[in-house]
């Protein structure tokens, strides 16, 4: 079940991206007085068309999400931009693209009770959906690296940028063209290769600091159920999966069989969280701290890389 969820998750996104892409491409040639084939109502259907499959995509990818539990999500974290702690960033700009995009759909479920121009501009928010979803997945996307995946991402910023030139230059030259293709091209790989940024959401307060380590219980344990998921030629090999109530995440950085940096993460259905580090490894489990919280984990780990066993928290992991 989790494999199969993932795998909708990311299948889904993808092909609501790719509508996406299609649907702006459509709606700037139509703003250009571009000439069709098909009559003009026609094609405006088509474009309102893949604009309804794309929210249906989306909608299935974020359901996906919350079914899967290899990255456990929740319903507040699916809504509220930057709260996951998986990529936190690149996952919070596709929710902020999916809010972005519903406000577009209510504006349009009103549009003739709208001034045309004011709908007009709600309308080109449309862009800043298109944009921040393509940052989405090439900063929160599991294949972001991937040769397939880079190519499928740049020859939608291609198109779109195409679409673009073609809307606002009074001529189109080949070295324009050659421009907003390796503009494109530059652009993608430096997303996908960037590193991951921390968390924007962690505020630096002091008072907020202690508020939210206070909330962290003194004592907790609970079921481990996690799955050991590492990226093609990546040396990060994580253990990501629930722990009871809380998520939990693990990431071991291991060179030549070493390893040599470690973090450990919780997240608990109240909205408090810790972070800390592995002191001890071993195949039946670890030893580390969450916090100021020590904690002791035992597990099992199966050959499809399932993960389950036992985490113990504070005086129950001392």
């Amino acid at each position: 079940m989790t494999a199969l969820t993932w795998y909708v998750a990311r299948s889904a996104g993808i092909v609501a991206y790719l509508l996406m892409s299609t649907s702006v491409v459509l709606g700037v040639l139509m703003s250009a007085r571009a000439k069709f084939t098909w009559p003009r109502f026609a094609v405006e259907e088509v474009h309102r068309f893949l604009a309804i499959l794309t929210g249906v995509f989306l909608a299935l990818h974020g359901v996906a999400l919350l079914a899967d539990r290899v990255v456990p999500i929740s319903v507040l974290q699916l809504i509220v931009p930057f709260r996951t702690a998986y990529r936190p960033f690149g996952v919070g700009l596709g929710i902020t693209s999916a809010l972005l995009l519903l406000a577009v759909s209510l504006s349009n479920l009103v549009r003739k009770r709208l001034p045309f121009r004011f709908w007009r501009r709600i309308h080109y928010v449309t862009l800043a959906v298109w944009l921040t979803a393509t940052a989405h997945g090439l900063l929160a996307g599991t294949d972001r690296q991937d040769l397939w995946f880079i190519a499928l991402v740049g020859a939608a910023v291609c198109t779109v940028g195409l679409a673009f030139l073609g809307r606002f230059a009074s001529t189109v030259s080949l070295g324009a063209v050659g421009g907003i293709a390796a503009t494109a091209v530059v652009a993608v790989l430096a997303l996908a290769f960037s590193p991951q940024p921390k968390a924007p959401h962690k505020t630096t307060t002091t008072v907020a600091a202690r508020a939210r380590a206070a909330t962290v219980p003194s004592a907790f344990s609970g079921v481990v159920a996690a799955q050991v998921v590492s990226a093609d030629a990546s040396p990060v090999l994580s253990v990501v999966g629930h722990a009871g109530g809380a998520g939990l995440r693990i990431d071991l950085l291991v060179n030549e069989g070493r390893v040599e940096q470690t973090s450990l993460a919780l997240n608990f259905p109240t909205g408090a969280s810790c972070r800390g580090t592995v002191s001890a490894l071993a195949s039946d489990g670890l030893r580390g701290s969450c916090g100021s919280h020590p904690v002791r984990i035992s597990w099992s780990v199966a050959s499809d890389h399932t993960v389950t066993g036992r985490l113990a928290l504070g005086s129950a992991g001392a």
